[in-house]
């Protein structure tokens, strides 16, 4: 059931495209549009027989729309008889450029447009296929050891270890039991890595601070990172729900206080290290949300960036003289990242940047980072990571 809605999410663009060839542009109503793409997705890329998959869909136009079942019957029967790299190659005649990866990849434009702006960034200009081709991917279950004895029990388990993160590990079958192991965690390696990278750089038994905590993933690396050091940990989120996520993903022993606070209300010159993994467009996991390629606008882009800039300030404003503060986004998009690390450094002459490729180098050395930056970029395609962003910077 998850790969049928995932996967319908995935690939709506494509889909559309091959129900508008059949249609020739006749109106639909949303739900007869949703039973198609749903059956164009069991035909072309799940094991459903063509004729379940069709009679399923049929059946299912007739509970709403009786009227649209002759239709919704055509179309399906027609694509199924055309074949997929037929109609693949049907609708995209004449199509250029970004509107035919739209298709090939379905992705809207606006995204494929961002993300080739942010790999020429990143001197991997030639690589925005392999990036596309990977955020259609359907992502393994990746795990975080918190703790030696959570490393020895995942290992005892015959687990893959993470190719990027050191305490990463890939499930490919059901976690459910191995997350009933204290200190496992299911997270995305390329989030490990960024409490990790301020984890190697700063003060752990000082005073760290995790501004947008929510849903305490990362809190929860940082907190089993300072813990033997005697460092103590405030973990804010505005959120009373999202409050109570980050308390169950904090270990009781501690440390890790639990404010429902907006970031921006740490106080000046009180810690020795900030995480401030900052709202933003998301669009670096998109393989584990489909939907979120969707349900973005490029007009919703200057309110995130405002609040970046504004959570920033105030990351400044709270870190201590010689603190670090580790500034991340699951988006490559430039608005969201070195555009956002230009700002801070130009409006603050007191905040140097560090650099973040050799911290994580120092961390994990096969991932191939871009050396000729201090900022550091993941990709999906390369690294296995959501496209997570990373910079570094420490208030002289």
């Amino acid at each position: 059931m998850q790969e049928l809605s995932y996967g319908t999410l995935r690939w709506r663009a494509q889909y559309d495209a091959f129900i508008d060839s059949f249609t020739q542009g006749k109106s639909l109503s949303p739900k007869l549009r949703l039973t198609l793409q749903l059956g164009l997705h069991q035909l072309f890329r799940m094991r459903v027989p063509s004729h379940a998959a069709i009679h399923e869909s049929v059946e299912l136009v007739k509970k709403f729309e009786r009227s649209a079942a002759g239709l919704a019957n055509a179309v399906l029967r027609n694509a199924d008889r055309a074949g997929f790299e037929p109609l693949l190659t049907k609708v995209l005649l004449g199509k250029t450029g970004v509107d035919a990866l739209s298709i090939r990849y379905s992705h809207p434009a606006w995204v494929i447009t961002a993300l080739k702006t942010a790999l020429e960034l990143d001197g991997r200009g030639d690589q925005l296929e392999s990036l596309l081709d990977a955020n259609n991917e359907t992502p393994l279950v990746n795990l975080a050891a918190l703790s030696e004895e959570a490393e020895k029990y995942l290992n005892s388990q015959q687990l893959e270890p993470g190719g990027a993160s050191p305490i990463g590990f890939i499930a490919r079958g059901n976690p459910e039991p191995l997350l009933a192991f204290p200190g496992v965690r299911v997270q995305d390696q390329g989030s490990q890595l960024v409490a990790l990278a301020l984890l190697q750089a700063g003060n752990k038994a000082g005073h760290w601070l995790d501004m947008c905590s929510g849903p305490g993933g990362k809190s929860a690396v940082l907190q089993a990172g300072i813990r033997d050091f005697g460092g103590t940990l405030d973990c804010l989120e505005p959120n009373p729900q999202r409050a109570d996520l980050v308390r169950e993903a904090l270990d009781p022993k501690g440390p890790g206080n639990v404010i429902v606070a907006y970031g921006q209300e740490a106080k000046p010159n009180s810690y020795d290290a900030i995480l401030l993994d900052a709202p933003c467009s998301g669009l670096g996991s998109v393989r584990r949300k489909p939907e979120s390629r969707w349900r973005k606008r490029p007009e919703q882009l200057s309110g995130l960036v405002k609040i970046q800039q504004e959570l920033l300030e105030a990351a400044v404003s709270a870190l201590r003289p010689g603190g670090y503060l580790l500034y991340s986004t699951c988006s490559p998009l430039v608005q969201e990242t070195n555009a956002q690390i230009k700002g801070i450094l130009d409006s603050h002459p007191e905040i140097e940047l560090m650099d973040t490729n050799s911290v994580l180098n120092a961390i994990a050395p096969d991932l191939k980072l871009n050396s000729s930056r201090k900022t550091t970029q993941l990709w999906t395609h390369l690294h296995g990571t959501d496209a997570m962003f990373m910079a570094l910077l420490r208030k002289q």
